[in-house]
């Protein structure tokens, strides 16, 4: 079975990381799955070199036109002749479709985000409605070229269900995490501040404004550590730190390859965000045992239980926020056994194998349903 896979880039996004895992995994371990990687953007730092590394073809589209693109790709097509076309991301899955038009290969997509999310940010006006009303018709009318999806999760999936307003084949393969080596029983630090940390590009849709304004009034008895790139919000929520003499509360971390010693180092994982895909940063942090304090947002209850390895707070609600973390600081939270229950969810659901096999099993009950 080949596979010829379209990505806009093989960064280090969520989607862009789990897609590189599950190629490299699915390569190594299943001889009768090849891969043919196409990707439109370099960004950096990447998985490109993995992925090479492994000895998959590696194809970038350098053309900058849809119409070039679409030609470039149907190229690719006839020259590989895949069994299986599989896109990622919507600028990707907009050349796929009309590529794929009167291809016999079977066309997959994968849905892994909510990206008319109505809190969503724009420039301007005219870039919101070109994006919520033309994009968004685009994309319906063209999903019927699709012959199945692949969705993260059942709340991107139920999303799609009503932006398409029709019904249409789809199977969950839930993103994955590699198991760690070494995850210790986890002791809770006694610095005498509790050490929260987040993962999170700096855009609004993480929440991260509301994180910060939650700890303002206890900003002598938490530590906050954001991992993750500048963004939209980066000079906002800097000016913010800043004004309020935060810096010895808020540690900006940036972009790190390895996130895992940070984590280890923290005694509860936060995610504010008003929307995800299928929340990977969670899945990680509960790879690592860690409790989870989290917005009250289906995508986050897809992967995390209340009162079990995870306390919730209504989005946007700075007060909930700073009530749940001020529970933790007077000891009324069992972090060790909230902990102790996000590894166990994670090795029931959420391992790397039970992605790798699962998108394995995927491939072949489409071509199955095909042929």
């Amino acid at each position: 079975m080949k596979v010829l896979i379209l990505i806009n880039s093989f960064g280090r996004g969520g989607a862009e990381k789990s897609t590189a895992l599950f190629i490299i995994k699915l390569n190594r371990q299943y001889a009768d799955i090849n891969f043919v990687c196409v990707y439109l953007y370099p960004f950096m730092p990447g998985f490109y070199k993995e992925i090479e590394e492994n000895n998959i073809p590696l194809i970038h589209i350098k053309e900058k036109n849809i119409f070039s693109r679409v030609k470039r790709f149907r190229n690719l097509i006839k020259e590989y002749q895949p069994d299986i076309i599989h896109s990622v991301l919507h600028e990707s899955n907009m050349i796929t479709r009309f590529s794929s038009i009167g291809s016999k290969p079977v066309f997959v997509e994968s849905l892994v985000s909510k990206p008319y999310f109505i809190d969503r940010e724009y420039p301007n006006k005219i870039i919101k409605y070109k994006h919520t009303i033309g994009i968004k018709f685009i994309d319906k009318w063209s999903s019927f070229l699709v012959n199945h999806f692949h969705s993260v999760g059942l709340t991107v999936a139920k999303f799609y269900l009503e932006v398409y307003n029709r019904k249409f084949a789809y199977t969950i393969v839930r993103r994955g995490r590699p198991v760690p080596v070494d995850v210790p029983a986890r002791v809770i630090t006694n610095s005498g501040k509790l050490i929260l940390v987040t993962l999170a590009r700096h855009e609004y849709l993480k929440g991260l404004q509301y994180l910060l304004e939650a700890i303002l009034p206890i900003k002598d008895r938490v530590k906050l550590k954001i991992v993750g790139r500048d963004g939209a919000a980066t000079l906002s929520l800097k000016e913010f730190v800043k004004k309020h003499q935060m810096e010895n509360t808020v540690e900006f971390c940036g972009f790190l390859n390895d996130v895992i010693p940070v984590l280890r180092e923290a005694d509860i994982y936060v995610s504010a965000s008003l929307t995800e895909g299928l929340p990977g940063s969670v899945i990680e942090a509960m790879s690592l045992k860690m409790p989870l304090l989290l917005s009250d947002i289906e995508e986050h209850r897809e992967v995390a239980t209340e009162n079990e390895n995870a306390l919730f707070f209504k989005s946007k609600n700075i007060e909930g926020i700073r009530s749940n973390i001020n529970q933790i600081l007077e000891n009324k939270i069992d972090l060790i056994s909230f902990g102790n229950k996000s590894f166990e969810i994670f090795n029931e659901r959420f391992t790397e194998d039970a992605m790798v096999n699962g998108m394995a099993q995927f491939y072949y009950n489409v071509l199955k349903i095909r042929n």
